[in-house]
């Protein structure tokens, strides 16, 4: 039976390299980790110990409402896994809600 070869450490620069590339590019995580043969957990080690900043912070999605009342009536309330809540106060396309989650 045949050992795999031991990957050799990466320096500091390489992994700085690699979030660049990653950062810039419109693979999702899962993929890029896959090509670069990196783990999943090492690569978000990376991004904490180098202070890369993932895409997936909190962004505010400005939302205009039309005013026809002097308080608006709570349409609707959907709460993520992320805990984030989003209130609707008028009916809105599945479409708008799925761009939410990408």
């Amino acid at each position: 039976m045949k050992h795999q070869p031991k990957y050799q450490r990466r320096s500091e620069q390489q992994i700085r390299a690699l979030l660049g590339v990653q950062e810039k590019s419109d693979l999702p995580i899962a993929v890029f980790c896959k090509t670069h043969k990196i783990h999943k957990t090492t690569y978000y080690n990376w991004c904490n110990k180098y202070g890369m900043q993932r895409e997936t912070t909190a962004k505010f999605i400005p939302v205009q409402l039309k005013q026809t009342e002097s308080v608006p009536v709570l349409f609707g309330e959907i709460e993520f896994a992320s805990k984030v809540i989003v209130r609707l106060y008028h009916q809105v396309d599945a479409s708008w809600i799925k761009s939410l989650l990408r």
